[in-house]
């Protein structure tokens, strides 16, 4: 079961694109990073931010640019995908239709020279775990999108492949199937101690099944942690908004711990050096009063939705900045009415002003 390390790994392509023929493009820019066995990992981040590129690196399915690849520190950078000994799940399923689920799944261990009784056992095993032992002589054309990912998940770990790639093996299927098959994947994961490593946009998605989170943006990795950790305590604006999403409110300093945000005086969780601040605070952490107090900030409820478990106030500020709190019940609060936000100064998160913050915010 690998320790995986990559060093410095940097991946460009030459466009194609008639506009920008020629031009030079990075889809992973000096990425060094370090993942345990027996974890699982999600590549999280926006469509383009080089996500499958740095998956299929660490497959060997494409060769860096620069920077080296390693499995319990051998350099495997040149080897190819099968020296490695990879599983894969693809979105796309990737079943051969002519085939039953019994034979897509032993496809691997017999074209590895692995099967045998006890393979043979091992194999009813999964088809047990991922509910579909009874199903084992149907053909991909008869099962549902659901069961067809995890014929996908079962083949990828029949071939006893210690490491499994998943590139967005949930993003075809609707919300209630692909929920399920979250708690499939975890558990399948760790019964048979793999480590995984799972390429998706959906913060959910990645919320729920991580050990450990790796962010990427514009072919960076911008934060690596526990979902917990990047969630307390992004180290960006960018990683406190997309992941959980956050308010965001742009202030000028009037002393080390206190600053100003249009008239309203905050008192911040630790002092902060810069004349510029912005504050991040999580939705849940916001304070709506119906009876607006002098010192808050000023606002007006402009929408509130029901999303089931929870409400969602959207809040418009007299600069026009939009807030959204959320609530476990249903605040007295009505569309319309003028009210006041505050927040406590330790569910305030700190982030210097940058050159452009829409642009450091964005995707």
């Amino acid at each position: 079961m690998p320790n995986i390390e990559l060093k410095n790994i940097t991946k460009t392509f030459t466009s194609i694109n008639e506009a920008t023929k020629g031009e030079i493009i990075t889809a992973v820019d000096k990425v060094s990073l370090k993942i345990k066995k027996h974890s699982y990992n999600t590549l999280l981040g926006p469509s383009g931010c080089g996500k499958t590129t740095l998956l299929r690196l660490i497959s060997g399915l494409e060769n860096p640019t620069e920077g080296q690849v390693f499995f319990d520190r051998k350099d495997v950078t040149n080897m190819t995908t099968q020296e490695r000994d990879i599983g894969f799940v693809f979105q796309n399923y990737s079943l051969f239709p002519h085939m039953d689920i019994w034979h897509n799944v032993t496809y691997g261990p017999v074209v590895r020279n692995r099967f045998n009784d006890e393979t043979e056992k091992y194999i009813h095993s999964i088809l047990k775990m991922v509910k579909l032992d009874e199903r084992a002589r149907a053909y991909p054309s008869e099962l549902s999108g659901g069961m067809k990912q995890r014929v996908a998940v079962a083949r990828a770990i029949a071939t006893k492949s210690p490491l499994m790639l998943l590139d967005e093996p949930l993003g075809a299927l609707d919300v209630r199937i692909g929920t399920a098959l979250r708690y499939d994947l975890m558990t399948l994961v760790k019964k048979y101690k793999l480590t995984a490593i799972h390429v998706t946009h959906n913060q959910e998605e990645a919320m729920t099944i991580s050990d450990n989170i790796i962010m990427m943006k514009r072919g960076k990795v911008i934060q690596s942690g526990s979902p917990k950790e990047i969630y307390d305590n992004p180290n960006s604006i960018f990683s406190a908004y997309f992941l959980g999403r956050c308010n965001f409110f742009r202030c000028e300093m009037i002393d080390k711990n206190t600053a100003n945000f249009q008239g309203a005086i905050i008192t911040l969780p630790k002092n902060f050096p810069e004349k510029k601040v912005v504050l991040g605070v999580r939705g849940e952490k916001i304070h709506i009063n119906s009876k607006p107090k002098k010192n808050n900030i000023q606002g007006k409820i402009e929408f509130i939705n029901f999303l089931g478990e929870k409400w969602q106030y959207i809040i418009r500020l007299s600069d026009g900045t939009e807030i959204s709190a959320l609530k476990r019940v249903p605040h007295e609060a009505k569309i319309g009415q003028k009210i006041s936000i505050s927040f406590y100064p330790d569910n305030i998160l700190l982030f210097n002003e940058p050159r452009d913050f829409e642009k450091e915010k964005s995707v």
